[in-house]
């Protein structure tokens, strides 16, 4: 299930840096049309989460079918990473719930919207991850210890990861200000934190896959 592109730039690499480049453009799209449509949030955040996770899914999708002309399809093999990868992200859940409560989240009340957002924030951080190398924690060790992720689908998800985190961090902040506001009731402000992220870090990795797509022209040439 993983995707690697060589290190080194050619001719041969710039279809797969340009299919990157259209598959981030439609999860921009899709996450800012989020935000345009004016979903009611406030009113029913659980809907709103679920309208989330489906959109950051299909753009994770989109960068498995990219994989698809990269790597030979078995399908025996495809539905043990498919098995194993729900797994993880099944269990990443639970593990974000476990943070956020941790964090101050409630623990008796306002279940389902925190369990919803752990479910946000596991499509915007593991999901990405998932589809580039799978559970190969190797892989994963590479990718987030060593940090050093390959060119494509792996610096993606590794930039999706941070800007996700950082953008559901940055969301919790306005929660206990005296502001009255009607998004500052949990989760909301974490979850279009999460989302805001998520979209820097399609922003992010486009304009590095652009520069080297810049780059790859320039050494065929």
């Amino acid at each position: 299930m993983a995707f690697q592109y060589s290190a080194r730039l050619n001719h041969s690499n710039i279809r797969p840096l340009q299919s990157l480049l259209w598959i981030n453009l439609v999860g921009g799209i899709l996450i800012v049309g989020l935000f345009v449509i004016r979903t009611e949030i406030t009113r029913n955040v659980i809907a709103a989460s679920e309208i989330a996770c489906l959109l950051v899914a299909f753009h994770c999708i989109l960068l498995w079918f990219a994989q698809l002309g990269n790597t030979k399809v078995l399908l025996a093999k495809q539905l043990k990473a498919f098995i194993k990868g729900a797994t993880v992200l099944f269990f990443s859940c639970l593990f974000y719930y476990f943070m956020a409560v941790c964090f101050g989240a409630p623990l008796f009340t306002h279940t389902s919207e925190t369990f919803h957002f752990a479910m946000l924030l596991s499509c915007c951080t593991i999901l990405p991850v998932l589809i580039s190398v799978g559970a190969n924690f190797s892989l994963w060790l590479k990718i987030f210890v060593e940090n050093s992720p390959d060119d494509g689908c792996e610096q993606v998800a590794f930039i999706l990861f941070v800007c996700s985190i950082i953008g559901a961090w940055l969301g919790a902040f306005p929660i206990p200000l005296d502001w009255d506001r009607p998004w500052q009731v949990w989760p909301i402000s974490c979850e279009i934190g999460t989302l805001c992220g998520y979209l820097v870090g399609l922003i992010v990795s486009s304009g590095l896959t652009f520069r080297k797509t810049k780059k790859a022209y320039k050494v065929s040439t």
